[in-house]
């Protein structure tokens, strides 16, 4: 019990996005604070060289310390303005070209947020020294405190070149999926463990015959509505320690809103509250790619529809994309096949979704913004053929059925027998060759 609810603790801490001004303001009163403690550290020093009759650091001047201090604050509010605008232009193309879910990444990004707060710490640090100066007659040289403004300024100088190669990294589409398929594959390996609990029973014994109670949403969470994780083990915890029956109503990516029912509940012996259901919830503002299998497929899909778009027009892109997608997908089917349900039911149900649901998800807005496109058309062939060698019998049917339609598609849009006969044929890289992938085999078996 405890190993679960630790478990749970863990996964609100990293799926949990995290505000974008907390480290910069920290960043912003440790710099305020060494400010202070740095002049106060160079006047013990003063005072302890004037006692023992030494001038420590004789050869540096009071006067060219300040100016150089002035000089590292006006480069600081300089460079964070640059750096300020930069990223604002970088969520501006992201969002435009490549997909608005960029921008919660770029927001979200750890470099993003030390590299503000330590320019602006940086500045307001150097800012405050030159002022405290400026206005008194300081009794003290500022060597200490002007050794850990050039410190600072090294760090920063550090910073920005990390800041360019990480908005680089996530402007590049490549990069960009590869950094989506990864977080897709941490949130199947959280949500759809190899070997994980058995799934829950489907619901066939009869409800009593009391009307559930219905609890609602009530007042928006703080962070978001739409539901991103969900606590089953504690629920299940919950329901048969009360004695009572729980139903979970949205599914993981709904968006709840205000009065809609979040369970119903068919009370037990024991009494409940409702904030020992909701606390076992997880709301954000949106579903991303690490919170959910199907929040990361969304992502690589809505990248593909982007590229797709008459105004980018890019089908090499949602080709890319597609490569991605087959990866999660292999890596889907199997681990739903081995979570057979068990044969008691639970005190605690929800909807959770089907291989059918996936598929659906993963493929059909590219299979229907792509029906004009030859290269994505093939790459999706060969892309239902080689999920069809990972999938166990049962889950072909899917992907039959698509093939089905995109062969009724194909005589109407190519009706011309050369690209018709290759709008048919699978390829792996879209249009890597003329003759395709149908000798792997995989193609005849689906």
């Amino acid at each position: 019990m405890v190993r679960s609810r630790w478990k749970w603790y863990l996964t609100r801490q990293r799926l949990r996005a995290p505000r974008f001004w907390a480290l910069p303001v920290t960043l912003l009163g440790a710099g305020l604070f060494l400010s202070w403690l740095f002049p106060l550290i160079d006047r013990e020093v003063t005072l302890y060289g004037n006692e023992v009759g030494e001038n420590f650091f004789a050869h540096l001047d009071s006067g060219s310390m300040s100016s150089l201090l002035s000089a590292v604050a006006g480069g600081m509010i300089t460079l964070t303005g640059l750096v300020f605008t930069a990223i604002t232009l970088a969520m501006q193309f992201g969002a435009s070209q490549l997909s608005v879910r960029v921008v919660p990444i770029l927001q979200q990004d750890a470099v993003m947020r030390w590299a503000m707060g330590t320019f602006m710490a940086t500045f307001v640090y150097t800012l405050m020294i030159s002022v405290r100066l400026a206005v008194s007659q300081a009794n003290y040289r500022p060597v200490i405190s002007m050794f850990f403004a050039m410190l600072l300024a090294v760090v920063c100088a550090v910073l920005f070149f990390v800041l360019v190669t990480r908005v680089t990294r996530v402007l590049n589409s490549g990069q960009l999926l590869h950094y989506l398929a990864t977080e897709g594959r941490r949130a199947v390996n959280r949500t759809h463990p190899e070997h994980g609990p058995a799934a829950p029973a489907p619901q066939t014994h009869p409800q009593p015959d009391a009307t559930p109670v219905v609890i609602r949403l009530g007042t928006p969470p703080g962070r978001g509505q739409t539901l991103i994780a969900c606590d089953d083990r504690g629920l299940e915890r919950l329901a048969r320690r009360t004695g009572a029956r729980i139903q979970l109503v949205p599914v993981t990516g709904d968006f709840v809103a205000q009065e809609a029912p979040l369970f119903l509940v068919h009370p037990g012996a024991k009494p409940w509250r409702r904030r020992n259901l909701t606390r076992h919830l997880l709301f954000s503002t949106t579903l991303s790619a690490g919170s959910d299998p199907a929040g990361a497929l969304r992502a690589l899909v809505d990248i593909a529809l982007k590229a797709l778009s008459p105004a980018v027009n890019d089908p090499g892109r949602a080709v890319q994309c597609l490569d991605h997608i087959e990866d999660l997908l292999v890596m889907i089917a199997p681990r739903l096949t081995a979570r057979q349900p068990s044969a008691a039911p639970g005190a605690f149900h929800r909807r959770t979704r089907s291989w059918a649901d996936y598929v659906c998800i993963a493929t059909d807005e590219i299979r229907h913004f792509g029906h004009a496109s030859m290269q994505v058309q093939r790459r999706l062939r060969a892309l239902y053929a080689t999920v069809a060698g990972a999938c166990a019998p049962e889950q072909v049917p899917p992907l039959r059925s698509r093939l089905t339609t995109m062969d009724a598609e194909a005589g109407t849009q190519w009706p011309q027998d050369l690209d018709s006969r290759l709008a048919h044929l699978p390829d792996s890289q879209g249009l890597g060759t003329e003759s395709g992938d149908t000798g792997n085999g995989l193609y005849r078996g689906v």
